[in-house]
Formats: structure tokens, C-alpha cells, sequence
């Protein structure tokens, strides 16, 4: 998920909190014009991408491959295609941030990358800026750093669709994103700032966080809210609304968008998730499951239907989902 890091009482909030991320709900100083201008980028300047090695997988070849952030750096991204001729769907995927696990990076969807890849999909899977090297956490749990890193992925998977779209094997008509926690806030922000899409699937995120920080009921942030004064919390949440998935879910669609939520998540409050949901716009669909955050096998059959659905892949072979480890 894609929590602030709301003091050092809040870091038990989640994973990703160990500094990241998204924030509040819209401060009324912040509209969606002036929110959405930090996630803005030169869409003219060079990708420069970069291949590093390419792994042969049988029909597949999966490239590892840097391109160009606009903030800095480059973006490592496993670029996997299929083989054949003509105009593919294609998908971007935005991993999670759960402390210790060995997918919080871009290998958590690589599995589900290739089994689509044997159905005619391009897939993109992109590194968090908060996983590349170098990334050093700020100490200051108050500090621009979440901010700053959560425009950064939103901006680098801007940059991914433009990467995308440059391809021949690619139609741009049938682009579709998926993100799981911090991949699903920055997603969501995505889906507000950027119309290319086709379809959206979140996964176990998104939500407002100033409706999570300043309202959850889940014990460790009723506890964590005994720590840190609510004006404290005000003072540094508004000013930073346009952060906050909560001030782009107005504006998501016209895509199509499937919410994933789960009943036992460790870090999302269902009322929480189901307010973000009840709030946002464009044609949307909601399931719950009986999961933790990392969600389950019946999940990716889910997505798999929805994505099949809307941007027109074929049938998987039977037993191919299946064959997909859990993620932990």
C-alpha cells in the first residue's frame, strides 16, 4: 500500500510506510488542476532505452531494460514480449511494498506477465523508485520524500505507456494497467492524469489515506492517532492533498476499472476501501476476497476475466493461472 509515513508512531501502518507515500484526502486549497500539474513530464524527451540481457522463455523473450526517468535516473523495467506478428494487447504492471518480501519489486508479476504473454500480451513491470539503487530513506518521517517518490512512479509509468505505445507489435487501443498496493494508489493517480488506458485493475489498495490516517479503525491506527496529535497530523496531510488518491477519484474513467480489495487485509480498512470506491468515478466493479492484503489464486483468475473482457485477450490454457505461485 502506499501509506505516508505519519510519524514514527504511524511506520506500523504499513509497508510501504517506512516512508512513502500517498497522502490525504483534498485539502480545499488543492483542487485537481493545481493537484494534477506535479504529475506533468516531457513527453518529447528521449526514452533512452537500454537493454541489459534478454532471457528466452519458451514463445517469450523477457527483456531487462532501463529507460529515462524525468525526475532522475533511469527505470529498471522487465520488458516481456511474445512471439508473432500484429497488434497486441499490452499491460503495466505496478508492484507492492510489503516489508520483506522477496516480490516487492518488478518480479512480483512476472509469472502472470509470461502465462499472458502465451495469449499474444506485451507486458511492462516497472521498479518502485523506492527499490532502485540508491534510494536512500529520508529519517524524517515528516519530510517531502514520500511526495516526491509517489509523483515519480506515477511519472515513470507515464513514461512506461509512452514506451508502450512507440511499439509497432502494440495497439493502442487495448492498453490496460495493473498495481497491487502502492502499484494500485499510484494507479489510481494514473488512471486521473492519463487516458490512455483501456481498463485498470487495482489490488488491494486504492483509498484515501487522510480518510485511513485521521479515521481507521483497525487497532494499530487507533493506536498510532494516540501518538501524534490529529493537528499535527492536519498540518502536514493538507498541504500535501494532491498526494492523495482521495483528490483523483472524481476523475478516474472513462476506463473501465476493477477494485480487489480483501476481507482480512492487515493494512485497509474495508469502510475505507469501499468509501474511496463508492466515491470515484467512471464505470467500476468491486470484489472482495476472503484474503489477506497479498490477495489469492481467485483474484488473478478474477483480473484475468476482466482483462480478457476489455481489452480482448483469448483464452489461457487450462491450468496456466494455477501453475502461478501464491504471492507472499
Amino acid at each position: 500500500m502506499c501509506h505516508p509515513s505519519l510519524g514514527r508512531a504511524f511506520r506500523i501502518t504499513l509497508p510501504a510506510i517506512l516512508l512513502i507515500l500517498v497522502l490525504p484526502k483534498s485539502a480545499p486549497a488543492q483542487n485537481y488542476s493545481q493537484a494534477s500539474q506535479h504529475f506533468n513530464y516531457d513527453a518529447r524527451a528521449p526514452l533512452d532505452i537500454k537493454q541489459i540481457s534478454v532471457q528466452d522463455r519458451p514463445g517469450v523473450k523477457v527483456y531487462d531494460i532501463t529507460y529515462a526517468s524525468p525526475k532522475g535516473g533511469v527505470v529498471p523495467a522487465y520488458l516481456v514480449v511474445p512471439e508473432g506478428d500484429g497488434k497486441l494487447a499490452a499491460v503495466l504492471w505496478a508492484h507492492w511494498m510489503m516489508p520483506k518480501s522477496p516480490t516487492a519489486n518488478r518480479t512480483e508479476f512476472l509469472d502472470e506477465a509470461v502465462a499472458y504473454a502465451s495469449i499474444g500480451v506485451v507486458s511492462l513491470l516497472i521498479d518502485s523508485p523506492l527499490v532502485r539503487p540508491g534510494f536512500k530513506p529520508d529519517p524524517d518521517p515528516f519530510s517531502s520524500q514520500g511526495f516526491d517518490t509517489e509523483a515519480q512512479e506515477v511519472i515513470d509509468l507515464r513514461r512506461g505507456l509512452d514506451l508502450l505505445l512507440l511499439r509497432n507489435d502494440v495497439d493502442a487501443n487495448r492498453i490496460a494497467f495493473v498495481g497491487h498496493s502502492l502499484g494500485a494508489q499510484c494507479g489510481s493517480v494514473l488512471d486521473a492524469v492519463d487516458k490512455r488506458p483501456a481498463a485498470f485493475v487495482f489490488m488491494g489498495d486504492p483509498v484515501s489515506v487522510r480518510d485511513v490516517v485521521l479515521h481507521s479503525v483497525l487497532p494499530r491506527d487507533v493506536e498510532a492517532r494516540k501518538s501524534v496529535p490529529a493537528d499535527k497530523l492536519k498540518e502536514w496531510l493538507d498541504p500535501n492533498s494532491w498526494a492523495d488518491p482521495g483528490t483523483y477519484a472524481a476523475h478516474l474513467g472513462p476506463a473501465d476499472a476493477l477494485f480487489q480489495y480483501a476481507t482480512h487485509d492487515e493494512f485497509v480498512p474495508a469502510a475505507q476501501a469501499r468509501h474511496y470506491f463508492e466515491s470515484s468515478s467512471g464505470p467500476k466493479e468491486i470484489k472482495f476476497y476472503d484474503s489477506t492484503h497479498a490477495l489469492n489464486a481467485q483474484a488473478r483468475y478474477d483480473r484475468y476475466q476482466f482483462l480478457r473482457k476489455h481489452i480482448g485477450l483469448e483464452a489461457l490454457p487450462p491450468g496456466t493461472l494455477e501453475k502461478i505461485p501464491p504471492t507472499k
